[in-house]
């Protein structure tokens, strides 16, 4: 299903040609419809007397689709046999851990029906199950952990069965839904990027986040209600775990870290700061064709015209000129300054003597039907997400464009998978400082108005960012510049980071982070308000909460991890960021620089300026 005559050509030693095809339809179209020209090939490449492959933009997205379909389905047959694993030896009980379980799972199935439903109206990027499967296992299942363990430790205290969901869901409850709430609009800073992709996640996200807080305030105290002590059924004695008010070995570093708070916040933050370091050499872009992971058959295609054409030949740089309105390509005008542009092409194009040239060949041109635009198609000699790509493009747009047609009009735009690449990054880059803004500002406001305190929600914030900003540093030490873990997770370090990502991990982890903070606060505010003395709440909410801390943090690590274990190379680094930051934050963070800056403020935590008092009083207490 060619829409114009194949174009070929043949390597300098005769021994390799290619052949372009160009597909009908869109890109999507096209991606559905290449399997015709991929089952063409395979027959013809069952004959020994030469290999024969495909490599293109849709035959890549739909291997590329194919292989992260694979991943993903592999990465949910892991991740709950592991997180039934975390639950139990959390738990200690088969029924108590198969409920955070089956509520995570049926937060997600109701998320993806109403999703569905909502892509009638508004088209979603393909990856949204796959974000709703991400946020709906790490926010469902710590929810309803919080919520249980609780109700356990209440019932264990000796209180009724109505009594302890009454405290556990006043308390623990209480601060589920304003975790959620944290999470909700966090998230919702994506839609400031105003890319459609971020948009689908955010939705995506936003809708299981919801559900699942909605599932653990409403059906999960319901099913505690009908459980009563049954959910301590089918006991593990052998993971049977009993922290009392000690809080195990978190409780034994909280009472070390609250005796030398300064020491231990002094080398705290300078570890954080010295991890965090590399961020300040983040190579953003985007990871190109060459790498797709082996499994991906188009990469042999790639490699063979690497080694003897260009692989600028799957992704050209697309320029389109259009004469204007009743204007006609054919203009003596408009053709002889289309003719200078091809000749400036031309004079940067590679051959034997000029062999570092930013372009290839063959440059293609195209008319409509109509006569009122052309297409003209220039190979780089460059992969898509490679400097020389990016330098090429602009080449074009700042110098030769300009130089072949100085008069408007014709417009002239330049497109193509790396000018889609420059423009996508210079709008992440543009949008960065309005998206922090906004979700630093909303998180602020936030838990200004849940603990009454201006203390507490800047040192979130700034706890928040330098967890963010390790993360960070580690993605650069290990896929940027390749230390430590190319073995361990497969992969060869291209010197880039997905220009998306640190945005993006911004937002889903500012929210993440805040399920933590909000649960240990939450704690410590109860005991605040009972009575006891700083020092005392900070003790108790830190040792409280630390085995809950701990479960819930592995939960989310370990879902994230096995993303880091996918073939695709943006998947590789997400789950990697976001498992490292999970894990930064929920140990050195929450158990330790937090209980240590605590101390060291005392009672000015809950310092409220007079001009704030007007503030609601939502005590955490049931």
């Amino acid at each position: 299903r060619e829409q114009s005559p194949f174009v070929s050509a043949r390597g300098s030693r005769g021994d390799v040609s290619f052949a372009i095809a160009t597909l009908v339809g869109d890109a999507g179209e096209a991606e559905d419809t290449v399997d015709m020209v991929v089952d063409a090939v395979d027959r013809a490449g069952e004959t020994d007397e030469f290999d024969i492959s495909v490599g293109g933009d849709a035959s890549i997205a739909s291997e590329s689709s194919r292989v992260v379909e694979e991943d993903f389905a592999f990465a949910l047959q892991l991740n709950l046999p592991i997180t039934l694993l975390l639950l139990l030896l959390a738990f200690g009980a088969l029924v108590a851990a198969f409920v955070p379980l089956a509520l995570g799972l049926g937060a997600i199935t109701i998320a993806l029906g109403v999703l569905a439903l909502v892509s009638q109206a508004y088209p979603l990027a393909e990856t949204y199950s796959e974000m709703v499967l991400l946020m709906g296992l790490a926010t469902g299942i710590d929810y309803s952990l919080f919520i249980i363990t609780r109700y356990r430790s209440e019932r264990a205290a000796g209180h009724t069965t109505e009594d302890a969901i009454v405290v556990a869901s006043g308390t623990s409850g209480k601060a589920v839904v304003f975790a959620g709430i944290t999470v909700l609009l966090a998230i919702s800073g994506m839609f400031l990027v105003d890319n459609v992709i971020f948009s689908s996640l955010a939705i995506a996200a936003m809708t299981v986040v919801a559900i699942a807080v909605v599932i653990s305030a409403t059906l999960l105290p319901a099913l505690l209600a009908i459980l009563g002590d049954n959910v301590n059924r089918w006991g593990l004695g052998f993971l049977h775990r009993r922290h009392g008010e000690s809080g195990g070995i978190w409780g034994r570093i909280s009472d070390f870290v609250l005796a030398r708070p300064v020491t231990v916040t002094v080398v705290t933050l300078t570890g954080l700061l010295a991890l965090a370091l590399p961020v300040v050499t983040f190579n953003l872009g985007f990871n190109g064709n060459k790498a797709l992971p082996d499994a991906v058959d188009a990469k042999r295609a790639l490699t063979a015209l690497e080694n003897n054409f260009t692989l600028g030949l799957t992704s050209p740089a697309m320029v389109l000129v259009d004469p204007g309105q009743d204007q006609n390509i054919f203009g003596s005008g408009i053709q002889t300054s289309t003719d200078e542009f091809l000749g400036l092409v031309e004079r940067e194009t590679a051959s034997a003597t000029n062999g570092d040239a930013p372009y290839g060949s063959p440059v293609q041109t195209e008319v409509n039907d109509s006569g009122n635009t052309e297409l003209i198609r220039i190979p780089i000699n460059a992969d898509t997400g490679d400097e020389q790509a990016i330098r090429a493009v602009e080449h074009l747009r700042d110098d030769l464009v300009p130089r072949a047609f100085p008069d408007q009009p014709p417009d002239v735009l330049v497109t193509g998978a790396t000018a889609g690449n420059i423009d996508f990054r210079e709008n992440i880059l543009a949008k960065t400082p309005f998206v922090i803004a906004f979700v630093v500002a909303l998180t602020f406001v936030t838990l200004l108005v849940v603990f009454r305190s201006i203390v507490i929600p800047i040192k979130a914030v700034v706890l928040n960012g330098l967890s963010v900003c390790a993360a960070y540093g580690l993605l650069v030490l290990v896929f940027q510049e390749g230390l430590f873990l190319e073995g361990v997770l497969d992969f060869k370090a291209t010197g880039i980071i997905e220009s998306w990502l640190p945005l993006f991990l911004f937002s889903v982890l500012f929210g993440l982070s805040m399920d933590y903070h909000m649960f240990v606060m939450g704690r410590i505010k109860e005991a605040h308000e009972r009575g006891a003395s700083t020092d005392e709440s900070i003790a108790t909410g830190i040792k409280a909460t630390a085995g809950t801390i701990t479960s819930a943090a592995a939960i989310m690590v370990a879902v994230a991890l096995i993303f880091a274990f996918t073939r695709n190379i943006a998947l590789k680094q997400f789950g990697f960021g976001l498992a490292a930051a999970i894990f930064i934050d929920a140990t050195v963070i929450r158990s330790i620089l937090l209980p240590a800056t605590m101390k060291l403020l005392g009672p000015r935590n809950w310092y409220l300026p007079s001009w704030l008092q007007w503030l609601p009083d939502i005590r955490m207490e049931e």
